[in-house]
């Protein structure tokens, strides 16, 4: 399968880029590689079948902290032990972006219209994997697009979401307003139809509340949740047991989006 890939609050992008977007999609960068260490373990589990490409923000934020991230030497998984934050690999007076500002719906709605014209020109993509913000601004661009064209199919088969962010509501972005997407409000369960994994830490103090709040909004038959002991990470090496029931949850979901493709 072909993913798209979305990194969390604070990534680097001090490079070159491939092609001109304001969302850019940027191959070999600082950022590309905080995010791909992240999902480095998952990458490597679920073998060398599916290709990822990676958007980046340009709205600029500081460095992220407590993130932990997978070393890797040589196409090698290091556990080293203990998990190692950004800090420890990206210089904090680094540049580093985000999708949006939380203060600016014009700014919310930028990042979801510059989505849509990458996607016009660079997908299709079969599903998606979404960290932390990359969630927020994944599954309020999947929100989105399913009130504006009901009658078309979503523009992914499956979406991943680590720790992901809890979509926000697209009617009060149009009024000038963000807000989340309240999930307890009768028919707001927009996502229906596509098959959904939620990986997140028990012991998430940041964004666990907004995880869940995610999960509840999508298919309640077609979602699939796993629940790790971490924080606000991806499971990796050293959480082999939740890393393994998390690949196995990924694979089960792919599994079923291929069978129905055939």
């Amino acid at each position: 399968m072909r993913f798209l890939c979305f990194h969390g609050r604070g990534t680097n992008s001090q490079v070159s880029t491939l092609r001109s977007h304001d969302i850019k999609h940027r191959i070999n960068c600082l950022g590309q590689q905080i995010m791909e260490s992240q999902i480095a373990a998952l990458r490597h589990e679920l073998d060398n079948i599916h290709t990822y490409d990676y958007v980046e923000g340009t709205v600029p934020a500081p460095l992220a902290p407590g993130k932990s991230i997978t070393i890797v030497l040589e196409r090698t998984l290091v556990d080293i032990g203990r998990p190692l934050e950004l800090e420890a690999f990206f210089p904090t007076n680094g540049d580093y972006y985000d999708y949006f500002s939380f203060e600016s719906a014009d700014s919310v709605q930028k990042a979801l219209d510059d989505l849509a014209s990458f996607l016009e020109t660079e997908g299709p993509y079969d599903g998606l994997i979404a960290f932390s913000l990359g969630g927020a601004l994944a599954s309020t661009y999947l929100i989105r697009e399913a009130r504006r064209h009901p009658e078309k199919p979503l523009p992914f088969k499956c979406a991943i979401f680590l720790s992901g962010g809890a979509p926000l509501d697209p009617v009060a972005l149009e009024r000038g307003e963000v807000s989340l997407l309240d999930d307890t409000v009768a028919g707001n369960q927009v996502l229906r139809g596509l098959p959904t994994v939620h990986i997140w830490g028990s012991n998430d103090k940041l964004w666990g509340d907004r995880s869940e709040r995610l999960y509840a909004l999508c298919d309640p038959h077609e979602r699939t949740m796993v629940l790790h002991e971490d924080g606000h990470a991806v499971p990796g090496v050293r959480a082999k047991e939740a890393l393994l029931r998390s690949v196995r949850a990924i694979r089960r979901t792919v599994g079923r989006v291929a069978m129905a493709s055939w």
